[in-house]
């Protein structure tokens, strides 16, 4: 898949481990490649403000 998406493993390994968000470009690859909608593979976690 890494190299499909043009990226390292590497890579890839940081954004499964929340530890690197992708680029728009990357993400819009990532959701191509699974051909499902964004909401399925990113999920926005909000912080608390307090």
């Amino acid at each position: 898949m890494a190299e499909d998406l043009q990226v390292t493993r590497q890579t890839m390994n940081a954004i499964e481990k929340n530890k690197y968000n992708p680029s728009l470009e990357l993400a819009l690859k990532i959701i191509a490649y699974f051909d499902v909608p964004i909401e399925q593979v990113f999920i926005l976690e909000e912080e608390d403000d307090e």
